[in-house]
């Protein structure tokens, strides 16, 4: 009786075993299957780079005025005084010297009839703007120069001695503000004495050289204001000087200075921070995917991959939101490329 009872349980057990190892050899093997590539179509779009630049509003850059004529300073400007053609921009032992506009600055005495040159051409196109009647040749000194001279000075009340020594005047390009005084009153009156800027308004910016090439004399850009409201300005000089400067992160970075005049008005802001944005580049109708569809090739350049594995030489022209335009041999609208994201 116990034989027949233990062999009765063996043949349970081994009924069991057999019927698991059935069971396990049917159960079907379970394989993640791995998610199908994203995919987005080649369009056809205008691309436009725009860019944005920190700045700063203020008069632009400053120029520094030197005086020439010995003696003692007697009376200066203060900041933020204009000073136009023909006003006196200091006193040396109380004699004004003036203001003359142009780009080439005084060098000689000028007091002698038949004296030619461009700094003759500086007097006599200031004091012809001033109302006085010249004769001769614009860069010859005649006497009827001499005469309009002593007429000048007769006027300004100061020795008629009809000639014009290179202390009696500072020439500038133009009408200008003080920005700063930095000479004082009893001290020498050669030497610094302080900086000017232009009158109007203007934004200073400080560009990485290594976009610097977007900016153009004359170029028209967008200037975002402190409060938001945008107006129009223009490049008026990009500096050909590079100057290291280093970043928050202690990295040195190339940089070069451009000035840009306000076209408008900037309303009741006279400084502060503000943005400039332009567009640089702009392509219209050309065939575009985002940038992350690009594949870089082993051998150099690009590729894009399409929904059915194929891989496609692509040459990349402009990088703009996002996106980047692409051409070659296969690149067709709505073709449909993989991307990873």
């Amino acid at each position: 009786m116990k034989r027949w009872l233990v062999a009765g349980v063996a043949v349970l057990v081994l009924a069991a075993g057999v019927s698991a190892l059935t069971w396990t050899r049917r159960a079907p093997a379970q394989t993640a299957q791995p998610p199908a590539p994203r995919t987005v179509a080649v369009v056809k779009t205008d691309l436009t780079d725009v860019r944005e630049f920190k700045a700063t509003l203020g008069f632009g850059a400053s120029q520094e005025v030197t005086g020439r004529r010995p003696g003692t300073l007697t009376w200066l400007p203060a900041p933020g005084a204009t000073v136009g053609r023909g006003t006196a921009l200091y006193k040396v032992d109380n004699r004004p010297v003036w203001s003359f506009f142009g780009d080439t600055p005084l060098w000689r005495k000028l007091d002698k009839a038949g004296t030619k040159g461009p700094d003759v051409k500086i007097v006599k196109d200031n004091l012809g703007a001033l109302g006085y009647k010249l004769g001769g040749a614009p860069d010859e000194l005649t006497q009827a120069t001499i005469d309009a001279v002593k007429r000048w000075q007769k006027a300004e009340k100061v020795e008629e001695s009809g000639a014009v020594d290179p202390g009696d005047v500072v020439v500038l390009p133009g009408e200008v503000r003080v920005e700063a005084v930095v000479a004082t009153l009893s001290a020498p009156g050669e030497g610094p004495l302080m900086r000017v800027t232009a009158t109007g308004k203007a934004v200073d910016a400080s560009i990485d050289a290594r976009q610097a090439e977007v900016f153009k004399k004359d170029l028209k850009v967008t200037v975002v204001l402190p409060n938001g409201t945008e107006t129009t300005g223009t490049v008026r000089s990009v500096s050909t000087e590079v100057k290291s400067v280093k970043n928050p992160a202690g990295e040195e970075t190339p940089e070069v200075a451009v000035d840009i005049g306000l076209d408008t008005e900037a309303g009741s802001f006279d400084s502060g921070p503000v943005r400039i944005r332009l567009t640089s580049t702009a392509r219209q109708g050309v065939l575009a995917v985002p940038v992350t569809a690009l594949l870089a090739l082993r051998e150099g350049g690009y590729a894009v991959q399409t929904g059915e594995g194929a891989l496609v030489a692509v040459k990349t022209g402009l990088f703009a939101g996002g996106l980047v335009e692409i051409s070659g041999g296969g690149v067709r609208e709505g073709l449909q490329v993989v991307t990873t994201s």
